[in-house]
This record gives C-alpha cells, structure tokens and sequence, in this order.
C-alpha cells in the first residue's frame, strides 16, 4: 500500500507539473501574441496605415509569435549543475533530471523512481531548514550529486541491447543491478528524511504532552 501511494504521489506531482509547463506556455504565448498586435497597431496609427506589404506580413507574424511563446522551453532548475549545487537545490535538480533519464531506464524501475521523487519532495523542505555543513545533508549532497549520477551514467553508456541479456560476475544483469541500485538510493533518502524529521517528532511529542498535562481532561484552561 505504500508503495501504491508512493506512484500515485508521483505521478500527481508529474502531473501537476505539466500542467503548470502547458499553463506557462499558453500564458506566454498569448502576451506574445497580443504584444505583437498592440505593436503592429499602434505602427499602424502612427504611420497613418501599414500597407498592404505590411498588413499581409502580419497576417504572419502574429500567429508565429504566439506559436514562438508557447515552443520556447519554460525555465527550471539547472540539471548540469547537480554536482556544485548546494544539499537544499539538490533535490530539485536531481527530480527534473531524473525524469529526463527515466526513458531511458528499466520499467521495473518506475516504482523506485516514483519512491524517490517522493523523499525528494520531503526533503526539499526539510533541507531548505538545516544548514549547508549538516551531517545528513553532506551525506544527501554526495548521494544525489555524485552516486546516483554515476551509477545511472555508467548504466546508459551500456548498449541497449546488452542491458537485459548479458550477465555480470555476480550473476545479475545491468538491469538488475541499476534497479538495485536505485532501490538502494530510494532507502537512503528514506532514512536520512527520517533522521531530520526526528527533532520535529520528539518536539511534537513533548509538545503533546504538556498540553494533555495543561488541557487534559479534568484541567482547567
């Protein structure tokens, strides 16, 4: 069950993404266009006419401006920096480019992808709280910037089709050795996200307990 709510988090957050691209475009494709009529027609006021050679070019222009808004790729962390950006920015960094390389990666897996875009999310806040030297965040920053780059590359230097077919010393294929791989990465996230998250939990803890010892049954407020 958990780890079905794992894909699910995942493909929603996908989703919500794309959504948020099209979203994008579309905005600023309409400016475009609309910036381009505005500047044809106050041309055409000030110069008392376009013409017809003008007129018939903008019939033109106006439509490719649009289109040029929406084609042009819309911003997002920058994926070819993952091995200087700082612990916090890694996580970010490493989901965008993890869905770039997810095509090229085993459909098994996609499971372990979806379970490490959804520690990825929860430690984007949590390292966004602790400073850049903290343990468990140097220890993120070499995972994510180093060790998970690496072993996907040496996986995609592979051919594609000695992948699945050609068996290693130890008896696994390269396909079974980068899914254990990245089932090895998504447990490491899941651990070191727990390890930020117990201050937070033993605070809550204490907390909820004076207030049952102030608020609790038979107290007075």
């Amino acid at each position: 069950m958990a780890r079905a709510e794992a894909m699910q988090m995942a493909r929603a957050r996908r989703w919500e993404r794309r959504k948020a691209n099209v979203a994008t475009r579309l905005t600023r494709g309409g400016i475009a266009f609309l910036a381009t009529v505005a500047a044809l027609t106050a041309y055409g006021w000030m110069s008392d006419g376009m013409g017809i050679g003008l007129f018939l070019l903008s019939l033109l222009i106006v439509p490719l401006s649009g289109i040029a808004g929406f084609a042009l790729p819309v911003g997002g962390p920058d994926v070819d920096k993952m091995d200087e950006a700082a612990p916090a920015e890694l996580p970010a960094i490493t989901e965008a480019w993890l869905e770039r390389q997810r095509r090229h990666l085993p459909r098994l897996a996609a499971p372990h992808l979806d379970g490490i875009s959804v520690q990825l999310a929860a430690l984007e806040r949590q390292l966004a709280r602790v400073p850049a030297d903290h343990p468990v965040a140097q220890d993120i920053g070499r995972l994510l910037g180093k060790h998970l780059p690496e072993l996907i590359d040496r996986y995609t230097r592979i051919p594609p089709m000695q992948r699945a077919n050609i068996v290693e010393h130890d008896g696994r294929t390269p396909e079974a050795t980068v899914i254990d791989g990245l089932k090895a990465v998504e447990a490491e996230l899941t651990r070191a996200s727990a390890t930020l998250a117990e201050a937070d939990r033993d605070g809550l803890r204490v907390q909820g307990k004076f207030l049952e010892a102030r608020y609790g049954e038979g107290q007075r407020v």
